[in-house]
């Protein structure tokens, strides 16, 4: 156990396959320790040579922590759309990813109205007619109080969007997608590990491998796929946690750095939703 972090012990090798998802909001005694993940087991994103988290496959393995206040993670922002389909696809991995923290919320209302963002979205994206299917039953299954099938349906929401792109040659909105999945995990990792900070606990915003990746990705994408003022901000973000996500003489991510990330992530997601 991780001491007074509200976090569990998990592999140190986790999180830096899967940084930003690991959502846990109240401390867990030794009985609530969920076994070990398999990491093997663990589905992933590979856009590239970089490995991003699928979150569908963390949540079901996060199912056995139990009860747990996921809901004060909840974001509820309205969803602005305009015609940067670049910026579209970022605001699409980032409601799937606030999909996710609704469903463990088992908040009924908001995940019907992400259920219908992401048919919005996919919309404006031209691939409604890929996905409408799965939209519908997230709002079916958030009626039913069915999360197990609402989780699924998400996950294959994104995986039909991503595939989708390709198909249609969109491969770097297929990128933008599962990036922005990672933004939206990212900032509720560290608002989690900001209010409940621990040495330990700050091991899990420690990946500055996997973000110089991400980085390096992005930085490769198509100049007309990083049209907008927005992306000015997404580049200058990943710059900013580069030095941010790396443990300090004592092996921890120091608070300051942690909620450095946490404003950055914020700010950014903020950003996104809002331009």
């Amino acid at each position: 156990m991780i001491p007074n972090s509200g976090l569990p012990a998990f592999p140190r090798a986790l999180f830096t396959l899967v940084p930003a998802v690991a959502l846990f909001a109240q401390p867990l005694t030794a009985q609530d320790a969920p076994a070990t993940i398999d990491i093997k087991s663990l589905k992933v994103d590979v856009v590239d040579d970089v490995i991003i988290p699928i979150p569908q496959e963390i949540f079901a393995s996060l199912d056995k922590l139990g009860d747990q206040n996921w809901g004060r993670h909840l974001q509820d922002k309205d969803v602005k759309l305009d015609g940067n389909r670049s910026r579209t696809a970022l605001l699409f991995g980032l409601v799937i990813s606030e999909g996710f923290i609704a469903v463990q919320a088992e908040n009924r209302d908001e995940v019907k109205r992400i259920g219908r963002e992401v048919l919005n979205l996919s919309g404006a994206l031209g691939v409604r007619g890929a996905v409408q299917g799965h939209a519908q039953a997230i709002i079916e299954g958030a009626d039913s109080d069915d999360w197990s099938d609402v989780r699924r349906e998400l996950d294959g929401t994104r995986q039909t969007v991503i595939s989708t792109m390709k198909e249609l040659s969109d491969d770097a909105l297929a990128d933008l997608v599962s990036i922005g999945g990672w933004l939206g995990g990212t900032r509720a990792l560290a608002a989690l590990v900001a209010d409940n900070y621990s040495p330990d606990a700050s091991e899990l915003l420690h990946q500055p491998d996997l973000l110089i990746q991400i980085a390096n990705r992005y930085r490769r994408l198509p100049a007309k796929a990083k049209d907008g003022e927005i992306f000015v901000r997404v580049s200058e973000t990943l710059e900013g946690l580069k030095p941010l996500m790396r443990v300090n003489g004592d092996g921890a991510v120091a608070k300051a750095a942690v909620d450095q990330i946490n404003q950055l992530s914020t700010d950014l997601t903020d950003a996104v939703y809002s331009n």
